[in-house]
């Protein structure tokens, strides 16, 4: 497990997910069709927190985890931005 927490801690996901927006928005697209019209959501494993902001400012209330602490508190920050 702290190989896979070590490997994410230096990995730049949201910046992954900024240079390469096919997969945000393909994961976007689909992702949709499956929301209720409100509600809360749990984005487990949700790294950095993209698509958990996205859902945040669509009105959801979103429960965020991850196994990276640095991930969480790079989320916290984002979302005080």
């Amino acid at each position: 497990m702290d190989r896979i927490v070590k490997y994410y801690e230096t990995f730049d996901e949201w910046g992954r997910l900024d240079r390469e927006p096919l997969e945000f928005n393909i994961n976007w697209h689909f992702i949709q069709q499956y929301l209720p019209g409100h509600g809360a959501v749990l984005d487990n494993g949700a790294g950095p927190g993209k698509y958990a902001m996205k859902l945040a400012q669509l009105g959801y209330k979103v429960t965020l985890t991850d196994l990276t602490p640095k991930l969480v508190e790079l989320a916290r920050t984002k979302r005080k931005i």
